[in-house]
């Protein structure tokens, strides 16, 4: 049953004993204390599940029995939670003591409010962003706005409505949820956010970022063991599958062609530094999501008949921002040097 006012939080935790104090500490002293706290443990070999029910024995630990990654584990979060509203959280966090109790109050602000997200400062530098989100673009790649720059700029200090929230963390209603869904459990990891975050958008909601509330967040602190080729591969398999979800037949005419050339263009870099592994990446991502169309067809169809209310020229209208050229570039390099 829902529980009027209380917040869940939402943890997947794999191997992150190192974090988890400081997180649930941050949490547990919220202005905010209408919460309930649940920790799904993704197979962890480490003592997470030790540590938190000896040290925080509110928080309400589930052991998965297998690593059904960041997506899998949130959705079976939910499926627990009791509150009015969601909040999907990172372990490697620490929230500002007000984050919950401002970030409510954007609900009363921002009509037909759907997901938002607070200001992420760095944990290694915390006068600086880890990103506000991220844009809608004509290359189908996302703008990633704010990554690494000051936190004290104007512009990176207003509300705006964006494209992608980022997963660091998210408060959602749960009745947003109850509608779309969360996450798409065949996502895994990568890229699973800005999917829910479009169907929030084909909805009839808006996400928005809130950077009246922060926290600070170890930027990769929960992606630091994984392989270049692996992250990459979750990725670009991830976006396109997303995209023949949820982009309505004219804009994936325009799109596809245009998001597959650069993809084939960022093969050609790794090619050309010798990186045969992430050359064939790109190509296993596609192929992923050939012999699975079958599948994404079936998800698509429930999508647009029964989510969309949004034609993707009003979505995209309100989370569209082209950045320069040289950002492709960077995006290879590091985006610490790009400006906004």
């Amino acid at each position: 049953m829902i529980e009027k006012g209380l917040i869940s939080i939402i943890v997947t935790n794999y191997n992150g004993l190192n974090f988890l104090n400081d997180f649930f500490n941050s949490v547990f002293d919220q202005s905010y204390k209408n919460i309930e706290v649940i920790m799904v443990d993704n197979n962890s070999s480490d003592e997470s599940v030790v540590f938190a029910r000896k040290n925080f024995p509110q928080v309400k630990v589930i052991e998965n029995k297998e690593n059904s990654g960041y997506a899998g584990g949130n959705n079976l979060g939910v499926k627990e939670a009791r509150g009015e509203y969601i909040a999907i959280a990172n372990n490697d966090t620490v929230l500002q003591l007000d984050l919950l109790e401002k970030l409510i109050k954007a609900y009363n602000e921002i009509p037909n409010l759907g997901a938002v997200q607070p200001m992420f400062r760095l944990m290694q530098d915390k006068e600086k962003l880890d990103a506000c989100g991220s844009f809608w673009t004509n290359t189908g790649f996302n703008y990633h706005y704010g990554i690494y720059k000051k936190a004290s700029l104007e512009k990176y200090n207003k509300n705006f409505p964006i494209y992608s929230l980022k997963g660091v963390f998210m408060l959602i209603p749960r009745k947003v949820i109850d509608e779309v869904g969360l996450f798409d459990d065949d996502f895994w990891c990568y890229f699973e956010e800005t999917d829910f975050c479009h169907r929030v958008w084909l909805a009839g909601y808006e996400c928005w970022y809130y950077p009246k509330s922060y926290l600070y967040h170890h930027m990769g602190g929960t992606r630091l063991k994984k392989a270049e080729a692996f992250v990459q591969f979750h990725s670009f398999k991830n976006r396109l599958g997303s995209y023949l979800k949820n982009l309505g037949s004219l804009e994936m005419i325009k799109i596809l062609p245009v998001y597959l050339f650069f993809n084939i263009m960022w093969s050609m870099a790794y090619l050309v530094k010798l990186n045969f592994e992430g050359f064939l990446v790109v190509y296993k991502a596609i192929w992923w999501n050939v012999i699975n169309l079958k599948k994404t067809s079936n998800k698509r169809k429930k999508i647009q008949k029964n989510i969309r209310k949004k034609r993707d020229k009003e979505i995209f209208s309100k989370t569209r921002k082209n950045p320069k050229l040289s950002y492709y570039f960077y995006l290879l390099r590091g985006l610490q040097n790009y400006e906004d």
